[in-house]
């Protein structure tokens, strides 16, 4: 045990020493965290990868950055890259099972060989996605490819997004996973070596190269890492309790996360608000499920569990509050009728004008075009509990002040949230 605790104390004095160096240079600034726009797939990661892809972006540098893209990840086909066509959010028509919806990046070049991006970094898979995406592409680009983007180069609802009772996409073949992780990454270093000479751009992308590493958990500079795996690597009692430690630290982030729940439903009671446990969702202590265990496990049913609170009642339905675990964690209001068991029902047109007052007067939440939430937001601060990211561990490691913070603003949200919907009853009779 002695060897555990001087290794765990070594890593921790490495640590702080590479922070301090990390400081003096101003490497930890990022210009994407300063303005809290990091995790906006369209307004920030679309529209940046789109920008580079073009020839006839804001860099002015031509087809240069597409030209390395398509060498990675076209099998250096005959994409003729000089006058391609790059779109954002290109409609494809009117959703239904298997057609329509918005692609999120599309290039085109003369011949009509087409690259389609699905872009996911936080977002839920839609249901039949890329279904409906592999369809378009069939009816109408001679070659194509269809990638899936996400932080780390997983699908992470295949069965939703790619299978149905008639077609069943098969990864490798009909589309191709890529990740911000490393595919994305590698490309984007090579894009800033050919920019050396040219600082504005150069910056630009070492930006979002810092915000990559930020997302996907690489904040360990080179140095760093190559320290550390001496560290472990010279000594053979550190090699023997490697399996030990890997175990130690899976089981301590379900307890982090475990922690976490427990204290913020114990808030939230203190205040005057008892989870719901009537069995119409995924109650994160069911007794029958080991949610969060199942979480770290990859499990498909343990994802989008949480706690949900009572907030009041509008015509025949129920207004309830939910906190999920997501990547980040969400929270919002939501309607159900039929005691909780009629859900996805946001979006009917009766509940128009409270989601137009949420909108207004509680500006932070924005309706889902799926018809989950009359509003919904990024729970503050950011908690990854998948990725466990520099700033997660930081807001975990003061679990009381973190889970306080949280449960007095779902609080005042819920009771803003039943002002609006007196004021709205009242208005009706």
């Amino acid at each position: 045990m002695n060897n555990i605790v001087h290794l765990l104390n070594s890593i921790c004095q490495t640590a702080a020493t590479y922070k301090k160096i990390e400081a003096a240079k101003g490497e930890k600034y990022n210009i994407f965290r300063v303005i809290d726009m990091t995790s906006n797939e369209t307004s920030v990661h679309s529209a940046f990868l789109a920008d580079l892809l073009s020839p006839n972006g804001l860099h002015q540098m031509g087809d240069v950055f597409l030209k390395l893209f398509v060498n990675r990840f076209f099998n250096n086909a005959d994409f003729k890259t000089e006058n391609a066509k790059v779109e954002r959010e290109k409609y494809i028509g009117s959703v239904t099972r298997n057609t329509g919806g918005r692609l999120d990046i599309i290039i085109t070049d003369s011949t009509g060989k087409a690259i389609i991006i699905e872009n996911k970094i936080y977002a839920s898979d839609q249901e039949n996605q890329l279904i409906r995406y592999y369809n378009y592409a069939q009816n109408l680009h001679p070659r194509y490819k269809l990638f899936y983007l996400s932080l780390d180069g997983i699908v992470h609802d295949e069965e939703k997004t790619s299978k149905d009772r008639k077609i069943h996409l098969h990864r490798d073949k009909d589309f191709y996973t890529m990740s911000y992780e490393s595919d994305i990454l590698g490309w984007l270093e090579d894009c800033r070596e050919k920019v050396a000479d040219k600082p504005l751009i150069r910056e630009g992308i070492s930006h979002y190269i810092n915000l990559i590493k930020y997302l996907t958990n690489q904040t360990i500079n080179k140095e760093m890492e190559k320290e550390l795996m001496g560290l472990i690597l010279d000594n053979p009692k550190y090699i023997k309790n490697l399996g030990i430690i890997k175990r130690a630290i899976a089981m301590s982030e379900i307890e982090l996360q475990t922690r976490f729940w427990t204290s913020l439903e114990q808030e939230m009671k203190g205040k005057g608000y008892s989870t719901i446990k009537d069995g119409t969702y995924k109650y994160v202590f069911d007794e029958k499920e080991d949610r969060i265990n199942g979480y770290y496990k990859g499990k498909p049913n343990n994802r989008r569990y949480g706690l949900e609170f009572m907030v009041g009642s509008y015509l025949d339905a129920e207004i309830r509050y939910a906190i999920r675990i997501d990547e980040p964690m969400v929270c919002g209001f939501f309607v159900t009728e039929n005691n909780g068991k009629t859900r996805q029902i946001s979006k009917d047109k009766t509940y128009k004008l409270l989601k137009d007052k949420i909108t207004e007067e509680l500006s932070e939440y924005k309706p889902d075009d799926a018809g989950f939430y009359l509003g919904v937001k990024n729970l503050k601060p950011d908690l990854l509990f998948k990725t466990m990211n520099p700033d997660t561990l930081e807001h975990l490691a003061n679990m009381d002040k973190t889970v306080s913070q949280i449960a007095e603003s779902l609080y005042n949200d819920i009771e803003k949230m039943k002002t609006v919907i007196d004021r709205q009853v009242i208005n009706i009779y």
